[in-house]
């Protein structure tokens, strides 16, 4: 309240008592004093009233003040984050993958013996088939590569040499489907059966793993080693050394002694050995495999939505964080300089006080807001993955 305003007003509430006490005098029996009407004690009441209006205006003044500076709604510093569930599909498994793979090898056959029959359809074929199968419905990330063993040469003991050397990479790992289809298309039955070599050539094109089954290896054969070499100790080696691979075999037609000797292979590559003897066999494996595929692109999809959901929420939670900070940090500063400004000029501000307060109650109260918002968002994110965990785990 401005000194001429404050006059006025005592001016003003001093005629009003003399007034109302003069009237009294006509009613009442005997004089009253009437001197504190021109100075003295009712001087010091019109004071003290002007006083106690002035004080009762303070909080209203201040709190009109502390509300010039605030520019900005908090409420835009609160958005809404939508936090993802992974849309899961539900998984068979007895020979396919454990774990989300990063890399995948399918490694047939090129044996002679691979042109035979099995229920009307070249085992050539069902296994070209299989390796569109081991890679349908993996993650678009995992990485696949496509070799054959035994191609070059041929079946006869002229051309044995040559085939017990020829394994080739008909597609180099990569993320290209179109590549690993069309190369799909190259393999032959012409040679004999170099599987161990076929195994040594895959783990090459492996890496060092920390985590056992990421990477696997398929192999579709019709029959046993033939080149002398040791595939048993080969998938050992690739199962327990530094790539911690899974040596998975699907065999076409093999008689119960050839069986065993593969199976023993799968075994030693901790993998599992399916023995397709009928195209229902083989459909049903596929189908697994690709069900197995599936549960291991639910995981990935799993672990990539609690990913993103944890990076949205902490960013959220740190564009809030600083949004408030700016917001605080801008009105106090816009406050404080006012202020300053008023008292360099000699300005009362009977109200700084009052002002100071209620701008540090808005502002405590807004840093409050920030972290209940950064709690709940943290509480919905782990509620969120926690569902997402227990769905995927009910696939496995």
């Amino acid at each position: 309240m401005s000194a001429t305003v404050l006059s006025a007003y005592r001016q003003e509430a001093k005629v009003m008592r003399c007034r109302m006490n003069a009237r009294l005098a006509v009613v009442v029996a005997f004089a009253i004093p009437l001197s504190g009407c021109s100075g003295g004690k009712d001087r010091e009441d019109q004071s003290e009233i002007a006083a106690d209006m002035a004080s009762a205006e303070l909080p209203k003044t201040a709190r009109a003040y502390v509300d010039s500076f605030i520019t900005e709604n908090p409420d835009r510093c609160f958005g809404k984050v939508e936090l993802e569930k992974a849309v899961l599909e539900p998984r068979g498994n007895s020979i396919g993958v454990a774990v989300p793979p990063t890399r995948v090898i399918i490694a047939i056959d090129g044996s002679g013996s691979m042109a035979g029959v099995i229920g009307g359809e070249s085992k050539l074929q069902l296994a070209r088939q299989s390796a569109r199968g081991f890679i349908d419905g993996l993650p678009s990330t995992v990485e696949a590569a496509l070799l054959v063993f035994g191609q070059q040469g041929d079946n006869s003991e002229a051309g044995k040499a040559k085939s017990c050397r020829g394994v080739d990479l008909l597609a180099p790992m990569s993320t290209d489907r179109a590549r690993l289809t069309a190369a799909v298309k190259e393999v032959r039955a012409t040679g004999w059966t170099p599987l161990a070599a076929g195994l040594e050539r895959a783990q090459a094109l492996l890496n060092t793993s920390a985590k056992a089954g990421e990477q696997v290896i398929y192999v579709v054969s019709d029959g046993e080693e033939t080149c002398g070499g040791d595939p048993v100790a080969v998938a050992r080696r690739i199962n327990g050394g530094n790539t911690r691979a899974v040596v998975n075999i699907i065999g076409f037609g093999l008689p119960s002694k050839e069986a065993a000797a593969l199976k023993a292979v799968a075994d030693a590559g901790g993998g599992g050995f399916v023995n397709v003897q009928t195209r229902a066999d083989y459909e049903r494996t596929i189908a697994e495999v690709r069900e197995s595929n599936r549960q291991s692109a639910n995981a990935v999809r799993t672990s990539n939505a609690i990913s993103r959901n944890a990076v949205n929420a902490a960013d959220q939670v740190s564009d809030a964080s600083l949004c408030i900070s700016n917001l605080v940090d801008g009105e106090s500063k816009r406050m404080s300089d006012d202020l300053s400004a008023r008292w360099k000029r000699g300005e009362k501000v009977p109200f700084s006080s009052e002002a100071l307060r209620l701008a540090r109650e808005r502002h405590s109260a807004l840093l409050d807001r920030a972290a209940a918002f950064s709690k709940k968002l943290g509480s919905d994110e782990e509620a969120a993955s926690s569902e997402m965990r227990a769905a995927e785990n009910v696939q496995r």
